[in-house]
């Protein structure tokens, strides 16, 4: 099983891979850090809380991360992809109260756990900090897993950036220049990542999740801002939920060994730089990018896991 410290920003997209996350019996969810992306980071923090009650897992801290790129430049929010407060149509009641941990409870987390996997599918600042402030924690990590980046395809905030990366790309860079192993759920292998609705009628008929109820109209919430954003797509692509699937399963997946850096230039910001002049992996990189998958299995694997109840501690 492995251990995961999971960087978000919720967002529907976000809310899946939690989820997820949270049904893989291949997966130990150790704490979720909070910051800005889709959402402010107060929204994303309270959002994450309110997926871990319903989930019946209020035992995973939420730890609160950053509220600005380390540039402090603004960085809009997306409400017209996840609504106002970032889950689509669903209110939290105003009666929801939960208990957040500051940013220090990292500490915590990683001197009770070694192997641990940071998954970071927001902005990269909370973890760039993190190694930032505490270097040695590094010692507790095996691997890396960044969504994020998009390698010989246009971007989707830019032409030439993906959101993640261009939020933040000096903290990406940081992450990336760790020293630790860092694998890459790029856009040109996340768009392809598709749910459908016949997919998620079939789990809001059949679930016994408990999320269940709530999974047919997030989806379309998300489906109505993709048909303004990229007409013509057959489903919805879960670019979050399928770096979780990337980290569990690297027997459905294809990567190559390439050093990459990021722009961080006002007219390129967010562009992933990698040598594709040939195919061939550099034995000497510690960055992994994907660049294919088996997308039946992914499917698959997404339907066994939300079908079933969420893992208890």
């Amino acid at each position: 099983m492995k251990k995961v410290v999971l960087f978000a920003d919720p967002g529907i997209d976000d809310t899946f891979a939690i989820v997820y996350a949270l049904s893989s019996p291949e997966l130990e969810v150790k704490a979720i850090v909070t910051g800005f992306g889709n959402v402010s980071k107060e929204d994303a923090t309270e959002n994450a809380a309110y997926i871990l009650h319903v989930a019946g897992r209020e035992d995973i801290p939420v730890i609160t991360g950053a509220s600005q790129p380390l540039t402090g430049e603004y960085e809009p929010y997306y409400p017209e992809i996840h609504g106002e407060e970032g889950i689509g149509p669903i209110d939290i009641p105003d009666t929801f109260t939960y208990e957040a941990k500051p940013f220090s409870h990292i500490l915590e987390v990683t001197s009770q756990h070694d192997d641990l996997y940071f998954v970071d599918i927001g902005r990269n600042t909370s973890m760039a900090l993190s190694f930032n402030l505490y270097p040695f924690i590094k010692d507790s990590i095996k691997e890396v897993y960044l969504m994020g980046g998009a390698f010989l395809v246009p971007g989707n905030v830019t032409p030439v950036a993906e959101a993640n990366f261009h939020g933040d790309p000096t903290a990406t860079n940081f992450v990336l220049e760790s020293g630790l192993p860092v694998y890459l759920a790029p856009l040109n292998v996340t768009q392809y990542a598709q749910l459908k609705e016949e997919h998620v009628r079939l789990l809001a008929e059949n679930s016994k999740n408990p999320f269940r109820s709530i999974f047919l109209p997030i989806f379309q919430y998300y489906q109505k801002a993709y048909e303004k954003l990229q007409p013509g797509l057959e489903g919805v692509p879960l670019h979050d939920l399928y770096t979780l699937y990337f980290l569990t399963n690297p027997d459905k997946t294809t990567i190559v060994q390439k050093n990459v850096q990021i722009s961080t230039e006002k007219l390129t910001q967010g562009f992933t730089y990698a040598d594709f002049r040939d195919m061939e992996n550099n034995p000497e990189a510690n960055h992994f990018i994907n660049i294919n998958f088996d997308y039946e299995d992914f499917i698959k694997n997404i339907l066994r896991r939300l079908m079933g109840e969420i893992k208890e501690n």
